[in-house]
């Protein structure tokens, strides 16, 4: 067992840390609404390994209807595959937790180094946190496999979105109200498949509470086979969309305890059958127009964050760093955003005011 300057040695610095890891990572997530909120409603997913996430889709219709008009028709008994292959990409990403000697050497006391090794572990989990959810919103990070939200691709021709042609929720209407679906999902086409296109509304430089309803009655139509019957789970808003939500409430806001969502010390309001929260990375610097995602709606069931089972923000423990003075852990994560089904989310673009 190596003893450091300190005197204490890796593996009892190192479970002070395993120790109080839940107990940060549950602070930190009030930062971070989407890695909150699906974490308290048990909307994030494990797996063990494998070179793609792989997640079964429906597309199609298994069998054909027989009008029985006598009751002697033949059965039409064709059948097809009604499912296909949805592939997703996940990252492998680290962080390391790093004390030097001299700092040990500077804080003298064993409560001393602990408490330094606790904050140099926070800090390094909020970082990891804040630009893994940055990319789940805003796709811009240096880990672009895990994949994105936004599919806002800027279709007016601006450069500011940041969005990509494989982000969950476009900015097209679907075919239902005359557009064409563009983006892929999973490497499947959306086009003819309903519930593989987002509901979108552009609000055109305003907010409308009544078409936020409007996309909420659109997507209920389409929700995913096998989830718990919720509609939006979590609705993320731009800090100026959720002001005007807000704002157009007046005094009939209802409030949602912000613990209950593992939120702790930021006030949810309630919208459709979750919550809507503000979210910092919603628009992109410089986005102007329908470049501006104001609210991303979202299902739950239908999209989700997949996590490997040895690396969901696990501390590796310390260890002397060889050639140097002083010794490091790693935080991991590896995982991937996948979606089965989009017909249930939305996107509300350009309604600032």
């Amino acid at each position: 067992m190596a003893i450091t300057l300190s005197g204490i040695s890796n593996d009892i610095l190192s479970t002070t840390i395993y120790e109080i890891k839940d107990e940060v990572a549950e602070g930190l997530f009030e930062t971070t609404p989407f890695l909150s909120v699906a974490k308290k409603l048990g909307k994030i997913k494990s797996f063990n390994g494998g070179y793609k996430l792989v997640v079964p889709v429906e597309t199609k219709e298994h069998s054909l209807v027989t009008v029985l008009d006598s009751g002697w028709e033949a059965l039409d008994l064709s059948v097809q595959d009604f499912t296909d292959q949805a592939e997703y990409d996940w990252t492998r990403i680290a962080i390391p937790v790093l004390i030097s000697g001299r700092e040990e050497a500077e804080n003298s006391g064993d409560r001393a180094i602990i408490d330094l090794a606790e904050a140099r572990f926070k800090n390094a989990m909020s970082a990891l946190m804040r630009q893994i959810n940055k990319q789940i919103v805003q796709n811009d990070s240096a880990f672009t496999a895990m994949g994105t939200l936004n599919g806002n691709t800027a279709s007016d021709g601006g450069t500011g979105a940041g969005g990509v042609s494989t982000g969950f929720l476009e900015a097209l209407a679907p075919e239902l109200d005359g557009g064409t679906p563009a983006n892929s999902m999973g490497g499947l086409s959306r086009t003819g498949v309903r519930g593989l296109q987002n509901q979108f509304l552009d609000g055109a430089g305003s907010f409308s509470i009544s078409e936020m309803f409007e996309l909420e009655t659109k997507a209920s139509t389409l929700m995913p086979a096998g989830g718990d019957g919720g509609r939006f789970h979590l609705t993320l808003a731009s800090p100026s969309a959720y002001t005007a939500y807000r704002n157009a409430l007046f005094n009939q806001e209802r409030y949602v305890d912000a613990n209950t969502l593992d939120a702790s010390g930021i006030t949810a309001l309630q919208f459709s059958s979750g919550v809507i929260m503000p979210e910092r990375n919603m628009v992109k610097s410089g986005a102007a127009g329908n470049e501006i995602n104001s609210m991303m709606m979202l299902n739950l069931d239908g999209i989700q964050l997949y996590t490997h089972q040895g690396a969901d923000f696990d501390f590796t423990g310390f260890e002397n760093i060889s050639g140097y003075d002083g010794r490091y852990g790693r935080i991991l994560f590896m995982g991937g955003l996948t979606a089965n089904q989009l017909g249930s989310s939305a996107l509300y673009t350009d309604a600032e005011s």
